[in-house]
């Protein structure tokens, strides 16, 4: 075998492995030879989604991120632009919600699509959606922090109830640990256990009588 040969036999064996590995690359993507189409989703906040992230519809993987660019509104302010490609039989509604998601708690990040209203128009090439923002980690746990010190302060106020109960301040202490107080209110329950009738009986209402000799000497005024 000469060398010209071996260079030709080497050349070859490299360009079929180039072309069988193009074919296992895009077979795992599995959006080899599918049609598709492109749109925009606008966010004020991506969440760390990256190129190739994977797309979703109702759970459904059917497209990926192609780009993720940064950009200026007519507002100025800025704003981030995901083009994603979705294969052609994903049918997307103009109404549908578009978020992005985390696969576990610091997982893959991905987009997801929740459909939207049936019978509504669907998108096609080069149309553009506004997605709903995600609560950054930060935000997220400056609120864990906040609900951490209501509850710090609830469980404070707490602890500073019982104390007065424990020490006998206010109504409820009084009724738990003033012996005489309790004595009493068991003497009423019992006396009106003994006799219910007394809880059906009006009390008299006492009229001012008027001596005859106050009236008589009083004509002129009455």
């Amino acid at each position: 075998m000469s060398f010209v040969e071996f260079e030709v036999k080497i050349g070859l064996f490299v360009f079929i492995a180039i072309i069988l590995l193009t074919i296992i690359t895009f077979s795992i993507g599995d959006f080899l030879f599918k049609s598709g189409y492109n749109i925009d989703v606008i966010f004020s906040f991506a969440n760390g989604v990256q190129n190739s992230a994977p797309v979703r519809l109702a759970g459904i993987e059917v497209g990926e991120v192609k780009e993720a660019a940064v950009f200026k509104d007519q507002e100025g302010k800025t704003k981030v632009r995901l083009k994603l490609w979705l294969t052609s039989d994903a049918n997307i509604e103009n109404d549908s919600k578009v978020c992005i998601n985390t696969l576990g708690l610091i997982g893959e990040k991905y987009v997801e699509i929740i459909p939207g209203t049936p019978g509504r128009d669907f998108l096609k090439e080069g149309d553009s959606l506004v997605g709903v923002d995600s609560v950054s980690m930060e935000a997220m746990t400056k609120r864990a922090y906040d609900i951490g010190d209501k509850l710090n302060q609830v469980a404070d106020s707490l602890n500073s109830i019982l104390t007065q109960i424990q020490s006998g301040q206010g109504t409820l202490g009084k009724l738990v640990y003033d012996e005489a107080l309790y004595d009493n209110i068991e003497n009423m329950v019992s006396d009106i256990k003994d006799n219910p009738w007394k809880l059906l009986q009006r009390p008299r209402v006492t009229k001012d009588v008027v001596p005859d000799k106050a009236v008589k000497g009083n004509r002129g005024i009455f």
